[in-house]
């Protein structure tokens, strides 16, 4: 019996002892797992290829602004409206960037930064430029950093990431949208946004600062002092506790966007003039050249730009010009309406302003006067340009603006054999001095597009297409009829004995006949394309063109079969408007986009 017993609890404690060791073992491999598990959540992997260059024979033109300003080997480089440049090398889309507009840059040990403003980012060597490649996806980036290390620092609308030099690995530290950056003591980060700002430590640790408004915009740290800006202006505070709070500076309720410099937090203000907001509350001012936009730091240098280009600080000379605009630099960005009289070229802006230019060197002048309209439609007629824009409508003859008849905002305009009819958000104005709309048997209010036939004033509305014949509503095609390929009309043109219906979201189809003979065909190809105001437009020789948001231009042949894309560099994807120049025997075709403008010579028509 006893020896039955030794043996029973020999065999306990080996059991015992091999799920003691069972249990270890279980326990390192768990530990191991959620360590594989913390990594694979914060690693993934990065990768750099040469932008694809295309093969088109494109002009392209943005605003010339600068958005961000670095060095590369000495040189200057400077991202904006206009791409990338660095002395007199210009990067954009025509090397293959996806957009126009760069909204980023920062030097990365003997390379530079930058990041596209629609999304999307890169890096410049002395090899050239190439494209970036995570496995986080296509980052919004909005702020670079480098650190003492030698490591980047992106800030993206997907969170705050680190890469290494030279590594194949982007680690996000914080899941939090980021708009700007700022480096503190210790190896933490100051990352502002549009959800507020926070304090990240290098292992991902955060910690929340109190701000007046939560929408970060600039972040920066004086060595004591941290400061920000949003809409509400600047606010500042010492970086100390868990939870620092700043507060608003009483003088810097107008400065929204700024930098520190020199001892103290620069804002450019209206009027032309830089405030300098000191931490005690305290505030001076000093006259610029000219309104400046925004302020940057380089090094022990303070920059801005201006409407005349990238201006610097020197302590003799003051406020020296450094790199001019282009003379053919568009006066802003989103081209929403363009129209060609003779050799000039119209150009109307969204977010304010008419230009004109000659066609053949762009050298833009403003219309004064026009500066508050956002132009939605432009028509040569009769000697005058008139215009369509959220001011309501008005004649352009030179300088001399003359407004029309009508109230509220105007979306398009048609000539007539008995003047201008005007689209309103009410209706349609004709030339007769009658306003026709949903009332009248349209099938909407909203005038989105015009066109004037043989026979007709078409207008397309957001729920359906009418046509007006002898001052009244002879016809209206509605959603339910399973005619139109969807019920916001956009663009319309004529070709032949057809009509040319285009949508925001079905396409495009094709109208011919009447009554009994009426026919609808769509163009399967264009399924599901938007198509914007103004993006429409058809060639003498029957070639159409169009517009399209997010794909770019599309194509027939002159025998108007069938749409292709055509694979040519746009400053944006986004296609506001077109128009042909000259109009008699076109050469180019002008695309007017949300970032700039494209001048695109027409190839010899062909079947």
């Amino acid at each position: 019996m006893k020896r039955t017993h030794a043996l029973a609890l020999a065999a306990l404690a080996l059991a015992a002892a091999g799920g003691v060791a069972a249990l270890r073992l279980h326990r390192a491999v768990t530990t191991a797992a959620s360590e594989d598990g913390v990594r694979a959540r914060r690693f993934r992997p990065l990768a750099f290829r040469p932008f694809e260059t295309p093969d088109h024979p494109v002009e392209v033109f943005g605003d010339g602004t600068a958005a961000a300003v670095g060095v590369l080997g000495g040189d200057l480089v400077v991202g904006g409206g206009s791409g990338l440049s660095r002395a007199d090398r210009t990067w954009d889309v025509r090397n293959g960037f996806p957009s126009e507009r760069v909204a980023a840059a920062a030097a990365w040990r003997s390379q530079l930064a930058f990041a596209f403003e629609r999304g999307g980012w890169g890096r410049l060597t002395d090899a050239g430029v190439e494209e970036a490649t995570t496995g986080w996806g296509a980052l919004e980036v909005r702020a670079f950093a480098e650190t003492e290390g030698g490591e980047l620092l992106i800030g993206a609308r997907q969170g705050l990431f680190r890469a290494a030099f030279a590594s194949n690995e982007l680690e996000r530290l914080d899941a939090g949208s980021v708009r700007c950056l700022a480096l503190l003591p210790g190896g933490e980060i100051a990352a502002g946004g549009e959800s507020g700002l926070r304090i990240v430590s290098g292992a991902g640790d955060v910690r929340r600062v109190t701000t007046p408004d939560p929408w970060i915009e600039d972040v920066a740290f004086d060595g004591t002092t941290l400061w920000a800006t949003g809409p509400a202006g600047t606010a500042r505070g010492p970086l100390q506790g868990e939870s620092p709070k700043l507060d608003a500076h009483p003088r810097g309720g107008d400065a929204t966007r700024g930098v520190f410099f020199g001892g103290a937090f620069r804002s450019p203000v209206v009027g032309g003039r830089i405030a300098a907001l000191q931490s005690d509350g305290s505030r001076t001012e000093e006259l610029t050249p000219e309104p400046f936009r925004r302020l940057f730091t380089l090094s022990d240098a303070l920059l801005a730009d201006g409407p005349s280009g990238l201006y610097r600080k020197d302590a003799a000379r003051g406020w020296t010009l450094v790199k001019p605009r282009r003379r053919d630099a568009l006066p802003l960005p989103h081209v929403n309406a363009l129209a060609v009289h003779g050799r000039t070229l119209w150009a109307g802006f969204f977010d304010g302003g008419l230009s004109r230019a000659p066609g053949e060197t762009l050298e833009w002048k403003p219309v004064e006067g026009t500066e508050a309209w956002g132009v939605n439609a432009l028509l040569p007629a009769g000697g005058a340009l008139f215009a369509a824009t959220l001011r309501g409508a008005f004649r352009v003859e030179g300088d001399r603006l003359v407004p029309l008849e009508g109230a509220g905002g105007a979306f398009s305009l048609a000539a007539t054999s008995d003047g201008i009819a005007v689209g309103y958000g009410q209706g349609v104005y004709l030339p007769e001095k009658r306003l026709l709309s949903a009332f009248h048997g349209l099938p909407g209010n909203q005038a989105y597009a015009l066109a004037s036939t043989s026979r007709a004033l078409w207008v397309g509305t957001p729920t359906g297409l009418g046509r007006i014949e002898r001052r009244r509503v002879s016809l209206r095609t509605v959603p339910g009829e399973g005619k139109l390929p969807h019920p916001w009309v956009t663009s319309l043109a004529e070709r032949g004995d057809a009509l040319l219906v285009a949508t925001y979201g079905g396409g495009v189809a094709r109208r011919t006949g009447d009554g009994p003979t009426e026919k609808w065909r769509p163009f399967v190809e264009t399924e599901g394309l938007k198509v914007n105001a103004g993006s429409l437009v058809v060639e003498p020789s029957g070639r159409v063109w169009l517009g399209t948001q997010g794909k770019g231009v599309w194509r027939t042949e002159t025998d108007g079969a069938r749409f292709s894309r055509v694979d040519v560099p746009l400053p944006s994807p986004d296609v506001f408007s077109l128009t042909l120049f000259p109009l008699e025997n076109p050469e180019v075709l002008f695309v007017g986009t949300s970032e700039g403008l494209a001048r695109v010579p027409l190839a010899p028509p062909s079947r």
